[in-house]
């Protein structure tokens, strides 16, 4: 955790600090955030556990639960931009009114913590659900419970502070931007833009700099800038070719590189990405998968980039491929078995779990993940809903949640210490909609 530094020769500095509830503070400065004489700090709301630590440039200060107020160590210049560089346990923060330019002392920032959401595209009720996360895991719907949408939704981002998502539609070329407000609740921003075709697959770039549309039917992915208010714009080079049907896409964490599955004709595309965000395929642009089984359809990447997971929805198989770092070229490694039908992969944040949900099985195939290799758990399966189609992880890892696209409802389960699910009471809760698709938890 991040070390304070306390200078007896700033008395205003200690009264800020000893206002803000236990802080803990380290400052870069080697980038000019630290030269003036400005104090920086702000308000905190809803912060009920560890783990918070906010960020400008290089300056950084941990924030403990129960926090109502903060003040950075370091002193600012001209301007500044607060962010949230670690979510606190089982939270996520918003700041608000985080950058500007600073004419003196700056106490304006806001940063407001919640519990987690969950959100679900429900795709034949053309809806958004959204739901509240309990203390035991267990989803209650919000106040406003689905949004609806003019289209059939397919595939839902949200970006890491939990203040944006992005939507994309099974039967629209539309990419829209959504609002999400400091207690969870989606609503459509005016903002929008456009991929080639309709698509299953949407991803932001880790740096949230950019965000790619996988286009089912086009056999392309659409690449997109992000401006600040989540407004896409096409890159000049709008998009990249792919195999046939492509089901999915993942990156590298550092960025480097980005794999998408193509269903139909049973290949991986790989390629570079640029300083820009564009995609270029690599000297082997595709990898086949057809010695090995088909239907390439979920795809879920190891947290230290090292190794991609694919499902192969037509062979009840999962596949790992080792990562080369120099080249990002990708190099069979193993397989497992897996329920009927694998649709979606999901990890833990520390790559040492891995779920599967099987659609044609009504199953979710759990595993142990080492050295790239997975290792089926003592309970190899869990049932859940119809028709299992989405996958979602709460970022502590704690809560994993199914969507059940035949009968309209999330299962919902605990994570065990070592990894494995138990069902919550109930099992499962109704999402409100039709064909529940992609769930997304944070």
């Amino acid at each position: 955790m991040p070390k304070t530094t306390l200078h007896p020769h700033r008395p205003w500095l200690l009264a800020a600090l000893a206002t803000a509830a236990t802080l803990a503070a380290c400052g870069g400065g080697g980038d000019g955030s630290s030269t003036g004489s400005n104090t920086l700090g702000g308000s905190i709301s809803g912060l009920s556990t560890d783990g918070l630590v906010l960020a400008n440039g290089s300056d950084t200060l941990a924030v403990a639960s129960g926090a109502t107020s903060f003040a950075f160590d370091e002193t600012i210049g001209s301007s500044y931009s607060v962010t949230v560089q670690s979510q606190p346990s089982g939270q996520t923060c918003q700041v608000s009114h985080g950058s500007g330019s600073a004419s003196g002392d700056v106490s304006s920032v806001v940063v407001t913590c919640r519990g987690y959401r969950v959100y679900v595209a429900n795709t034949n009720s053309n809806t958004l659900a959204q739901f509240s996360v309990g203390s035991t895991g267990a989803l209650t719907a919000l106040g406003t419970a689905t949004l609806g949408v003019s289209f059939m939704p397919s595939a839902l981002v949200v970006n890491g502070d939990g203040s944006r998502a992005w939507l994309n539609y099974r039967d629209d070329e539309t990419v829209s931007v959504l609002d999400i407000d400091s207690s969870g609740a989606l609503s459509l921003s005016s903002l929008s833009g456009q991929a080639a075709t309709f698509g299953y697959g949407l991803n932001l770039s880790p740096d949230e700099s950019h965000l790619y549309a996988v286009n089912y039917g086009g056999a392309s992915v659409s690449q997109f800038s992000l401006g600040s208010s989540g407004k896409l714009t096409a890159l000049s080079t709008a998009s990249v070719a792919t195999g046939l049907a492509p089901y999915a896409m993942a990156l590298t964490p550092d960025g480097a590189y980005a794999y998408v599955a193509n269903a139909s004709d049973d290949t991986l595309s790989q390629y570079a990405v640029g300083s820009g965000g564009t995609l270029t395929p690599l000297s082997k642009a595709t990898v086949s998968v057809a010695s090995y089984g088909s239907k390439p359809q979920g795809l879920a990447m190891a947290p230290g980039g090292n190794y991609l997971y694919v499902t192969l929805a037509g062979s009840a198989k999962v596949l790992s491929y080792a990562i080369n770092p120099s080249t990002g070229l990708l190099t069979y490694s193993s397989s497992q078995s897996t329920g009927t039908t694998p649709r979606a992969i999901a990890l833990t944040s520390d790559g040492t779990r891995a779920y599967v949900a099987n659609a044609g099985s009504a199953t979710v195939s759990q595993f142990l993940v080492s050295g790239g290799s997975l290792t089926p758990m003592a309970t190899r399966t869990v049932a859940t809903g119809t028709t299992p189609s989405g996958i979602a992880i709460t970022p502590d890892n704690a809560r994993l949640y199914v969507s059940n696209a035949g009968d309209g409802t999330l299962s919902q389960f605990s994570v065990g210490s070592g990894g494995a699910l138990s069902a919550l009471s109930p099992a499962t809760v109704s999402t409100g909609g039709l064909s529940p698709v992609s769930v997304v938890a944070r």
